[in-house]
């Protein structure tokens, strides 16, 4: 996967306020000025400009492309979409020499997202600034694999011991 912009990353420092019946008086506690809702929570981080650097139109009205993860990460909603058939799964994963300062978690992605990331916004991956780092349009940013659901069932055989034998092996 490539980079489809120039972005100068840093670091991101959040916060999470789970069931916060305020958060903006949870987040002005915890001294961040900006709130981005999730499911269940409230991400509290400081104001971060490459956060609102890039946007795009959708019919819901326009949307940021980097959207706080919690745990450091942001998903990055990079602008194309990906048909996934049924029974299939994309794994993304780090470059073999990963990018210097960025952090791409391994992750697995259903054909079921992949569509509902395709209808909203395009697909998305989940990256971590861990130091400023300067990312050039084009330049390599992860791996992506796609699997078929086969190749992530395990199945194990073995044989079940007889009651003579366990009983043979008790009493000697």
């Amino acid at each position: 996967m490539h980079s489809p912009i120039d972005i100068s990353f840093t670091p991101l420092d959040q916060i999470e306020l789970d069931g916060a019946n305020e958060p903006e008086a949870a987040g002005r506690a915890v001294n961040r000025t900006e709130l981005w809702q999730r499911e269940k929570s409230h991400l509290a981080v400081e104001k971060t400009s490459w956060l609102h650097l890039y946007q795009f139109k959708t019919a819901r009205g326009w949307e940021n492309m980097f959207l706080p993860n919690g745990a450091g990460t942001v998903e990055w909603r990079l602008g194309w979409a990906a048909d996934i058939p049924r029974g299939h799964f994309l794994l993304v994963l780090p470059l073999e020499k990963p990018v210097a300062g960025l952090d791409v978690p391994t992750g697995i992605l259903s054909s079921t997202a992949t569509t509902r990331m395709s209808r909203e916004n395009g697909l998305g991956i989940a990256v971590r600034p861990t130091e400023p780092v300067a990312i050039r349009r084009g330049q390599e940013i992860a791996r992506i694999v796609l699997l078929h659901a086969d190749s992530l069932q395990v199945q194990s055989l073995y044989e079940e011991t007889g009651e003579a034998d366990v009983e043979e092996d008790i009493g000697a």
